[in-house]
């Protein structure tokens, strides 16, 4: 799990990109184990013709004044989501860390004791071979 900051377009608006651009998709992409990002741009589509009896009720910019708030609003909060995924996952990661070394340690000392006790009772077996030896 890695933190690599990012820099995300909140608004993409600009005087020169209002005009007939293309769309970008991008798309998340793993190859290797290493994420990564496909960009792919597609052709603008043609402008739609609107019949002539076509009544707006709102003019363009009440329309976009109403939506940038919920859009920014999405995007903070989609930012916000993104966080708490990360934190959970570096979490995870430390948890797994922990149990996986928790089990390491218990293995070693199992091994450390076994070998103790291995030792104590050979130990015990020469005393008693040492001393049959002797008596004899």
């Amino acid at each position: 799990i890695a933190s690599v900051p990012a820099t995300r377009t909140l608004v993409p608006f600009s005087a020169s990109e209002i005009t007939n651009n293309g769309d970008e998709i991008f798309q998340l992409t793993s190859d290797g184990g290493e994420f990564g990002v496909e960009r792919k741009e597609i052709e603008a589509a043609e402008p739609q013709e609107f019949p002539n009896d076509m009544i707006f009720e709102q003019e363009p910019v009440q329309i976009v004044n109403s939506i940038l708030p919920l859009y920014l609003n999405g995007q903070i909060l989609r930012t916000l989501q993104e966080s708490v995924a990360s934190e959970l996952a570096a979490r995870m990661q430390s948890m797994q860390s922990a149990s996986d070394n928790a089990g390491e340690l218990a293995r070693n000392l199992s091994m450390e004791y076994n070998r103790a006790r291995q030792a104590a009772v050979t130990q015990e077996i020469l005393e008693i071979v040492a001393g049959a030896i002797a008596l004899e």
